[in-house]
């Protein structure tokens, strides 16, 4: 092409140079996509990501052998080639709408669980976004006792996760922060 030039033709041809070589290319508008399911699993990825963060509660929890009993756990549980963070994600991933239905039907449980929540040092979480959704500091105490339990070993809830009491939360949140 012996043509020197540069910039958008009508809106539909762009002219640039790559390496010194002129070229041509038809325009392409990139497409963000922001639809509500997708924010919604977006701010559901990040809620995991932020209860996470209630695990790692040291500088020492990243090194091999330390940390709380929930993360010592994550490393005989999970593949190696993955963190217990992608793995918790992976996990909760599909069922998004379900452990929100599940939480929101607790009752009386759920207050535990907010209580516990703040007593692991998490806070709400507000996704960004058209439509911000906040995800209680409860919920996310509830995410990770569900994957501590289906995925880790976790025994701590004789009658299961939705029918937990304060003792056995305590005693939770105690298995995700401190060290062994």
């Amino acid at each position: 092409m012996s043509l020197d030039a540069s910039g958008t033709v009508a809106k539909t041809t762009t002219f640039s140079k790559w390496k010194g070589r002129n070229y041509v290319r038809l325009r392409v508008t990139p497409m963000n996509n922001r639809t509500a399911s997708q924010q919604h699993t977006r701010g559901y990825l990040g809620v995991i990501a932020k209860a996470a963060k209630a695990v790692l509660t040291a500088a020492k929890d990243t090194l091999p052998g330390l940390g709380s009993q929930f993360f010592l756990d994550t490393q005989s549980h999970i593949p190696g080639t993955q963190s217990w963070v992608a793995a918790f994600q992976g996990s909760e991933h599909a069922s998004v709408s379900a452990d929100e239905t599940a939480f929101s039907g607790l009752g009386a449980v759920k207050a535990l669980y907010e209580t516990a929540g703040g007593d692991a040092g998490l806070s709400d979480y507000i996704t960004v976004g058209g439509t911000p959704v906040t995800y209680t500091k409860g919920f996310q105490l509830y995410l990770l006792a569900k994957f501590a339990s289906a995925s880790l070993g976790y025994a701590g809830f004789a009658g299961g996760i939705a029918a937990a009491t304060a003792p056995q939360l305590t005693a939770f949140v105690s298995y995700v922060q401190t060290s062994a």
